[in-house]
Order: C-alpha cells, then structure tokens, then sequence
C-alpha cells in the first residue's frame, strides 16, 4: 500500500451489542440535551471505547453549551501516557478549510480573486485555465502529485523536509495531464489544496503558517492549533502520536512520515477545543463574513449545470436523520478525525482520535446525533476481527469460511463486521503467506459489504496477484457499477483486459 493516504473521510459502519455502563467523565450538561441525554453520551464514548474502537478526544456541545466533553485512551503506541484533552492531534484534511477561510480573507481584501487562473500565482504551473474556485472545490482536474511523493521516497531522493513548494515543480517534471477539463467533473484533490497554501503565502508575503497564525489560530484564541513544520514539530506539546493496533493485539507506531509535510490539505494539529472555537467562529461571522460563509457552505456548480455535494473545504450532504450537516472528516497515517456541525439542531461535534480507526469517527458521529434526537443510546459490539485472528491460527481456509458464515448469521450476532479490520486481519495472513486464508476473509468483506469500494479494491487486488485476472476484472466491473463516472477505475479495468 502506498505511503500516503488520502487526507479524507472514512464509512461509517460501527454496529450494535449492549455493555455495562461504566464511570463516566465529568461533563456540563446542556439545557437542550437535558442531564440524561448528556448521560447517554457520555456512555455512548465510554462503550465504544470498551470495544477497542474510540480512542482520542470528543467534544460536543448543543446551542454553545457543552454536552460532553472527555478523552479516552492512549496518547501512543506504547499505551504508557493517557490522553487528555489537552492533547493536539493531527486534524488531516479538516485544515482544508483553513485554506479555504484564508484564500477568501485575502479575496474581500482585494489581493485576490476567486476565478482568477492559479498561474497568475504560480507562473510555472503547467495548467492555463485552472482558477482559485475550482481549486477550493476539487473541480479543477489537477492531477495527483502524492504518487510522485511516493516514487521519490522509494528511490531514496528525499533528504530534505517537503512541504508542497516542490509541487509545481514535481507536475512540471513529470508533464501529468489534466484528469478532466476544469470544471466538467468533481475528483478529491489533496494537490489542489498544496497549490492554494502556496498562493496565499504568495500573495500575503508571508509564510502560510505564519498567515493563519497572524489571521486565525492567535485572534480566536486557539492557543493549541498551529502548522506541523520542520522547525517547530518538537514544540507541538502535549500532543497525541498515531498508532496501529495489529489483529493480535499489539501496537505499532503509525505517526508522521519523516520529511513530508503536507501543508494545506492536511498537516494542522489541533485539540477539540480550539476546533469547537473555530466552528462558533465560522458561524458567527469572525473566521470569515457572513456572505463567504454562506458561499463556502454552497455546493460547487459544474459546467454543465450539474451540483456536487462540496463546498470551499466543507462536505454538504444531509446527516444519518435527514437534517442538513456541514461536515469534513480526516484521515492521515494513524490519526482520523470529523468536525460536524448540524446547524438546524445547533449541534458542533468534534472527534480526534489516533488509533487508525477509520469508520469510528462518522458512525460516532451519526450515534451522538441520534441519542440528541431522543433516540436509544446505540449499543456496541466488539469487533469479529479480534478473534477471526486468532481462529485463523487453528482453522485452514475452508474451516474459517464456515465459522465466519456462522458468526454472520448467528441470532443474535456476536460480533460487527468492519470492512477496515477485516482487511487488517487478510493483511496480515498475506504477511504469513497465507495466501488461502487471506483470500477466504477478502471474499468474505465483499460479499457482506457489496457496496464498498474498499473491500471490492482489495479482494481485486489480491485476484490479480495471485493471476486470476479474470476474477480481478470482474471485482473492478462491481466497482464501475458503484461509481459509473470514475475515469480511474475504468482506466484500471481497461489495463487489466488489455494483459
């Protein structure tokens, strides 16, 4: 798998089993959520970190009171130092709107403007028609540099910290084209967001850190947040370091990657306090006006007419009940993160953990919006790949496939069933060279989540490593059903039918 991962969002898809309520952290309690469903929270966090899934950092607060405030867990691999709220974590791609506030602070002054052409800035960028907007709202079809990141760490080329000023240079180099016309179509772009960071500290003078510092973090009062770079990474104090816990129970560092910065779409670290700040500084009108708080929470325009569900850094969908949501998650290295606000409900939820849990932040945060509805608190079962490990040691490959199919279909079920975990556990008997095994689990996670690329990605791979190309293909052609308009997946189909 690559080195980078792409600072996004993960799927929700943590499941339900009752545990015991355990002591519970002190928290204020809201008007609106009432002493009891602050209570039902509260347990909410502590259960799910029972079953070995949140550990981090969680604040939620209802109309500007805080209904639960705690931190659970770990600050490190070592499992020696508990977190406490106190901690920063690396946010990912919630710093995306950091850049997006900042690029409209420099527009109402007049430095800038919102469809002038990125080369205005950035001369040497091979792109003549990408404009600022496009770049905020990943509609340009810039094409990815993270691979040509990845290629340059393999080849042992890089001695020298990067934090995104290579960029240009790197899509120069390597003459990648457009992934589409700007405008005509909406693809994530982490690269994008490395191009805004350096026209705004183009345009300011200053370095980008040095403009949110001046412009955001110090006037707020987030006295906690700052920029990850070379010179100051020691002083990020206290602060959480990712990790990953393998399927047998051990854990392994999972932190930064020495020498890479990724200034812009990620590389902000933050507590859940200061984020709660920047979310009443969002709505209030202080981290940018009224009018561009209202155009970045619109979703973009295509050009052929057509809206996709993203604004300048905000996600704009509707939430698990249906009520509008402003959202952005973040996942990088061990660190996944979500900053959510429900306006309607007037409701801020904000959740930093550092355990490579990808799907616990989104289905956390879909749990505490359901349990402010009035709703049961949700309960929670352990992961099945806590013990599928441990059954794989002693089972051969179709013995495993029989117990899984028992534990799936068992009344009530005993376990949940995550697509991530799962294909931790196929890892890492892929590792052993348990190749059978690994396959018995992949097919397995496809068969019971038929709707996600993830698992349909990595049993496709492990088909065409084994040379079963046409098994390979037709995983990619399920993937093509999901998502019709990926020209990278189709890309991928037409390398495989072409070998």
């Amino acid at each position: 798998m690559d080195v980078f991962r792409k600072l996004g969002q993960g799927i929700p898809r943590l499941a339900v089993v009752a545990l015991s309520c355990l002591v519970l952290p002190a928290i204020a309690r809201s008007p609106d959520a009432g002493p009891t469903r602050s209570a039902e929270v509260a347990r909410y966090f502590e259960n799910c970190h029972a079953v070995r899934v949140c550990n981090g950092s969680f604040l939620v607060t209802q109309h500007g009171q805080v209904v639960y405030q705690g931190a659970l867990g770990n600050a490190d691999a070592d499992a020696q130092t508990p977190l406490t709220v106190e901690d920063a974590f690396d946010i990912g791609s919630i710093s995306k709107q950091f850049a997006a506030a900042a690029v409209l602070r420099l527009a109402d002054r007049g430095q800038l403007a919102l469809d002038d052409p990125a080369i205005k800035y950035l001369p040497q960028l091979p792109y003549a028609d990408i404009t600022l907007r496009q770049l905020l709202t990943h509609t340009s079809g810039v094409p990815d540099v993270f691979p040509m990141y990845t290629q340059m760490f393999k080849r042992g080329e890089v001695t020298a910290p990067m934090r995104g000023d290579e960029a240009v240079a790197l899509l120069v180099e390597h003459k990648a084209p457009l992934r589409f016309a700007p405008g005509a179509a909406f693809e994530y772009s982490n690269t994008g967001y490395i191009l805004l960071a350096q026209i705004v500290g183009h345009v300011a003078g200053m370095d980008y850190a040095d403009f949110l510092q001046r412009e955001f973090f110090a006037p707020l009062g987030m006295t906690h947040t700052r920029v990850r770079l070379p010179g100051n990474e020691a002083q990020i104090q206290p602060r959480a370091w990712g990790f990953i816990v393998r399927p047998d129970g051990s854990r392994k560092p999972f932190d930064q990657i020495p020498n890479f910065y990724p200034v812009g779409p990620g590389d902000i670290y933050s507590t859940t306090h200061d984020l709660q700040r920047w979310a009443d500084a969002l709505q209030q009108g202080r981290a940018m006006s009224k009018a561009n708080w209202a155009l970045a929470t619109t979703p973009a325009r295509l050009s052929d007419g057509s809206t996709v569900p993203y604004g300048f850094g905000f996600k704009l969908v509707d939430s698990a009940l249906g009520q509008p949501m402003v959202t952005h998650g973040g996942d990088w290295r061990g660190f996944k993160s979500d900053l959510t606000l429900l306006p309607e409900q007037g409701i801020q939820i904000v959740m930093l953990t550092n355990n490579s849990q990808d799907d616990s932040v989104e289905a956390a945060r879909d749990a505490v919006e359901a349990i402010l509805a009035g709703q049961p608190r949700p309960t929670l079962r352990m992961s099945v790949h806590w013990d599928l490990y441990k059954q794989a040691e002693r089972l051969d490959a179709e013995q495993l496939k029989h117990w899984l199919d028992q534990q799936w279909v068992a009344v009530p079920q005993h376990y949940d069933f995550p697509g991530q975990p799962l294909e931790q556990v196929a890892g890492a008997l892929l590792k052993r060279e348990a190749t059978d095994k690994a396959l018995t689990v992949l097919e397995f996670n496809a068969r019971i989540h038929p709707s996600s690329l993830d698992a349909l990605d990595s049993l496709a791979d492990v088909y065409r490593e084994m040379g079963n190309r046409q098994a390979a293909i037709e995983q990619v052609q399920k993937m093509i059903a999901l998502k019709p308009d990926s020209r990278r997946l189709r890309q991928r189909l037409a390398e495989l039918q072409a070998h």
